[in-house]
């Protein structure tokens, strides 16, 4: 029997546009070009010109605002992840908390003194699958199941999945703004928001809440896919609209294996 939250999803699903979940802005940073952002997003460079009514694609300006279409991925990719640096840490009590070596963390940050760090620090951490989260593991899994449950999707996928983007890690921020255990971005958020989980409105901070949202979009994925597990899970890392215009990449088949062979862990 289905679960009343999936119930809704299938309703969803059948009345919004996939794109909806998946449309966002890039802002121009100095030393963009418009190729970049392009193939950063997964699409074609004459297809966000045209999206933006940009006639000349050698013109565009720190600071400008483009829409990059729709059907991108809902989360950021588990790389390139960053921790902000809280009073009293040290580098040695950062790299114990997320599973690296010390060395690992210098090496990676380019520093030499690992006595020295300051309160507001963004260090990069290495990407790793297995990353310990800081707060209470199994409360954690109690609360990924909970939420899988609710949504009617395998807890055993949503378990592997949250520990391959964060390592189960509400702290954890991406490089674009990506936030804790499903690393959601703000646009899937506030769209999960209004159309999903209404009542997940402390998704930044509450574990809870970013659990509940994050696998109500998965589940809203997994409908869309047709009930395709890998298709959701590659829809959740690249982005329908990327897979639709160029295939799966090479990274995201590995994603796909990387979060199954997890799953299979936990089950």
């Amino acid at each position: 029997m289905l679960r009343r939250g999936l119930l809704a999803l299938l309703v969803l699903a059948a009345a919004l546009p996939i794109s909806i979940v998946y449309a966002r802005t890039h802002t121009v940073e100095q030393g963009d070009t418009l190729s970049a952002i392009a193939e950063h997003y997964g699409v074609s460079t004459e297809e966000l010109a045209a999206a933006n009514g940009i006639s000349d694609p050698d013109r565009i300006y720190a600071g400008q605002v483009l829409t990059v279409g729709d059907g991108g991925p809902a989360v950021a990719p588990p790389t390139e992840r960053v921790h902000i640096v809280v009073a009293g840490e040290t580098l040695s009590s950062i790299a114990e908390d997320y599973g690296f070596t010390l060395a690992e963390l210098l090496d990676l940050n380019g520093l030499e003194d690992a006595n020295y760090i300051y309160e507001g620090q963004a260090l990069s951490l290495p990407v790793s699958h297995y990353a310990p989260a800081p707060v209470s593991r199994a409360e954690t899994e109690w609360i990924l199941r909970a939420a899988a449950n609710e949504f009617g999707v395998d807890p055993s996928i949503i378990l592997g999945l949250a520990w391959l983007e964060s390592g189960w890690n509400q702290s954890m921020t991406s490089h674009v703004g990506a936030v804790g255990v499903m690393q959601l971005m703000e646009p899937t958020a506030e769209w999960g928001l209004e159309y999903l989980v209404s009542d997940a409105t402390n998704w930044r901070i509450s574990t809870e809440d970013n659990v509940r949202l994050g696998t109500a979009v998965f589940a809203h994925m997994l409908v869309q896919a047709g009930w395709d597990v890998e298709l959701a899970l590659a829809f959740y890392y690249q982005g329908w609209r990327s897979i639709e215009i160029n295939g799966m990449y090479d990274d995201t088949y590995q994603y796909i294996d990387n979060v199954l062979a997890l799953a299979s862990e936990f089950r």
